[in-house]
């Protein structure tokens, strides 16, 4: 492997390994009703947690050198079945946010997302099949 090769990936893994993102899911569902929610990576499990209405939930970490960090969520609440959502997923995020913030309703996730002109849009998503 050549010297300018393997400067690159050492400078690839020193930046994006230090590269630290926070996620934040809040509870809005529409009735105030109370969010079940269990979220894990490969490597952790997060555990089991309930958020009242407008609660949020927060998960701290630093991204992986090769775009291979992935957190998920399974959610529910009241008789709904069980919705599951990649709440980070570093090849999708990594450039949009390092500091997540996700609002989740019946009809999907939605994240606050910073525009280039520094306004704010709210992007939905649908849950995963």
């Amino acid at each position: 492997m050549s010297v300018l090769v393997k400067s690159f990936l050492l400078l690839s893994m020193l930046t994006l390994g230090w590269a630290h993102t926070d996620v934040y899911i809040t509870n809005n569902l529409e009735g105030l009703e109370d969010l079940n929610l269990h979220c894990k990576s490969k490597d952790d499990d997060l555990g089991q947690h309930v958020l009242h209405n407008n609660q949020d939930f927060h998960i701290s970490f630093n991204t992986n050198y090769f775009f291979g960090t992935l957190f998920f969520c399974s959610f529910q609440w009241g008789n709904s079945p069980l919705f599951h959502f990649d709440v980070y997923d570093q090849s999708r995020d990594f450039y949009i946010c390092d500091d997540c913030k996700w609002s989740i309703r019946k009809d999907g996730p939605c994240r606050f997302e910073l525009q280039k002109d520094l306004s704010y849009s709210y992007k939905c998503y649908p849950w995963k099949q």
